[in-house]
C-alpha cells in the first residue's frame, strides 16, 4: 500500500506538467498562426493600397493629357485672334483664317473624365493609410484640387465665350465673314480678349502644378511612366458615357 501511494503522488505533479505544457504550445501555436494570418491580411491591404496608388498616379496623368490639349487648343484660339488683328482689315483676313477661328469659338465637342480613382482615393481613407506616406497621400489630394479647380475655371470660362457668341449676334448668321466681323466688333469680346492672356497663364499655371506633384508622386512611389502607362485608360467621348465619367467641355479633335 505505501509503494503504490509513493508511485501515484510522483505521477500526479507530471500529469499537470504535461497539460500545462500542451496548452502552452496550443497557445504559442495559435499566436503564431494568429499574427502570421494578421501579417498576410496587413500585406494584402498594403498590396492593395499600392495598386490602388498606381491607378491614381495613372488616372491623375491622364487628366493632364486631357488639360494640355484644353490649354493647347485656348491658346490656339488666342494665336490665331492676333493674326486677325494685325491684318486691320477684317476683308483682307483669308477665308480658312476666318472659317477656323469661328470654329474655335463655335466648334467644340464634350469628352468625359474618368473619375472613379479620383472617388475611390475620397471614399477610402482607412485604405490610404497603408501605404504609410502621409506626404504622398496628401499630395494626391491636392492633384484633385487642382484637377477641380481646372475644370472649374475652364467650365466657366467657356461659359463667357458662349455668352459672348450668342449676345453678340453671331449666332444669327451661318456666314464666318459676317460672324466674323459682330465678334471681332463686339465690346464685350474685346475685353474678354484682353484678359485672355492672364487666363491662358492661369491654365498653364494649374496644369503646370499638377504635373510637378505628380512626378514627386511617382518618385515617392518609385514608379517610372512606363509602369503607368499600361494602367492608362483610353480617352473616351461622350458617347462613352458611363456612371464614373465627369463631363468637360474640349475642342473637336
Amino acid at each position: 500500500m505505501k509503494s503504490f501511494s509513493n508511485s501515484s503522488s510522483h505521477q500526479r505533479p507530471r500529469w499537470w506538467l504535461d497539460l500545462a505544457l500542451s496548452l502552452v504550445a496550443s497557445l504559442v501555436a495559435f499566436s503564431v498562426s494568429l499574427f502570421i494570418t494578421e501579417q498576410q491580411k496587413l500585406k494584402n491591404k498594403k498590396n492593395t493600397a499600392w495598386n490602388v496608388a498606381q491607378v491614381t498616379l495613372s488616372n491623375i496623368d491622364e487628366l493632364i493629357n486631357n488639360f494640355d490639349v484644353v490649354t493647347t487648343y485656348y491658346d490656339d484660339f488666342r494665336d490665331q485672334y492676333e493674326e486677325i488683328k494685325g491684318y486691320g482689315d477684317l476683308s483682307k483676313v483669308p477665308d480658312t483664317l476666318c472659317a477656323e477661328f469661328i470654329d474655335y469659338i463655335e466648334g467644340w465637342d464634350i469628352f468625359a473624365i474618368n473619375r472613379a480613382p479620383e472617388m475611390t482615393f475620397s471614399t477610402t481613407f482607412e485604405l490610404w493609410d497603408y501605404l504609410e506616406n502621409i506626404p504622398l497621400i496628401r499630395r494626391i489630394g491636392n492633384c484633385y484640387a487642382y484637377s477641380d479647380a481646372f475644370i472649374d475655371f475652364y467650365n466657366h470660362d467657356l461659359q463667357n465665350i458662349n455668352d459672348l457668341s450668342k449676345n453678340s449676334g453671331m449666332d444669327n448668321t451661318t456666314d464666318y465673314r459676317k460672324k466674323l466681323q459682330i465678334i471681332m466688333g463686339y465690346p464685350p469680346f474685346q475685353n474678354y480678349m484682353r484678359r485672355s492672356k492672364a487666363t491662358s497663364s492661369a491654365y498653364h499655371n494649374m496644369v503646370d502644378r499638377l504635373r510637378e506633384y505628380n512626378k514627386q508622386n511617382k518618385e515617392d512611389m518609385k514608379v517610372s511612366d512606363e509602369d503607368l502607362n499600361n494602367l492608362v485608360a483610353p480617352q473616351h467621348w461622350a458617347s462613352d458615357e458611363d456612371d464614373n465619367a465627369i463631363f468637360v467641355v474640349g475642342p473637336d479633335m
